[in-house]
C-alpha cells in the first residue's frame, strides 16, 4: 500500500486507511508506505541513475517491498491531471529499471514485479468527462508507463472526485467503495494464488 499525501487528515489518508483495514479484514498482510510520514526523498541521486543501486534505506526497503508483493494499491490526489511530485519520484526512484525492469537487445522490456494486479486510487476535483477529453492521462501512466512494464497485468483505477465539496454521506461512500474494491482484490488474489499453488 502506497499513500501520498501531505496531510495526515486528508482524504487520501483516510481511503488508506481503509483500504489496508479491509485488506487485513480479508486475510491480507499489508505493508503501508505513507510517504510522507516516512520522509521519502522524491529525488534522484546521481548514483542512481542507470544502476540498480540506492541512496538511502527507505528507497531500498520499498523496493524490497514492491518486489515481494503480490498486489499494489496506491491511493493519491490528482494534480494537474497527474499524481504529486513525491509519488512521481516514489516511481523514478524505486520502479526504475535494474529494479521493477529490465531493458534486453532490441529494447524488449521484461517485468520483475511478483505482482499480477494493481489497484489505484485517486481523488480530484476533474470530472470523469475532463479527464476522458485529454486522454485519461492518470489511467494511462499508471497502467502503461508504471505497472505495465514492470510486469503487473491488470491495473485498475477507482477515480474518486469532485471531491471539493463533498458531503459527509458521499465521503462515506467513498470509503466504502475502497473497501469493497480492496477486498474483491484480495479475494482475486487467493483465488490466483491458490490456483497456481494446485497447478505445482
Amino acid at each position: 500500500m502506497v499513500l501520498c499525501h501531505p496531510s495526515g487528515a486528508s482524504l487520501g489518508a483516510a481511503l488508506a486507511e481503509a483500504a489496508v483495514t479491509s485488506a487485513r479484514e480479508a486475510g491480507a498482510t499489508v505493508t503501508l508506505h505513507d510517504l510522507y510520514r516516512d520522509g521519502f526523498d522524491p529525488r534522484l541521486a546521481a548514483t542512481e541513475v542507470g544502476t540498480p543501486t540506492f541512496a538511502d534505506p527507505i528507497a531500498e526497503r520499498y523496493a524490497d517491498d514492491l518486489l515481494v508483493a503480490d498486489a499494489v494499491v496506491v491511493v493519491h490526489p490528482v494534480w494537474f491531471f497527474g499524481p504529486p511530485a513525491a509519488l512521481k519520484g516514489w516511481v523514478e526512484r524505486v520502479v526504475r529499471e535494474g529494479v521493477a525492469f529490465d531493458v534486453g537487445p532490441g529494447g524488449r522490456v521484461t517485468g520483475r514485479l511478483r505482482a499480477r494486479q494493481a489497484l489505484v486510487v485517486t481523488t480530484g476535483n476533474a470530472g470523469a468527462a475532463t479527464e476522458a477529453a485529454l486522454g485519461d492521462p492518470v489511467t494511462r501512466f499508471w497502467r502503461d508507463v508504471v505497472f505495465g512494464p514492470a510486469g503487473v497485468l491488470e491495473t485498475r483505477r477507482l477515480a474518486l472526485a469532485p471531491v471539493r465539496g463533498g458531503s459527509d454521506d458521499e465521503r462515506r461512500g467513498w470509503l466504502a467503495s475502497v473497501e469493497g474494491e480492496v477486498a474483491t482484490l484480495v479475494r482475486s488474489l487467493e483465488a490466483y494464488l491458490g490456483s497456481h499453488r494446485a497447478e505445482r
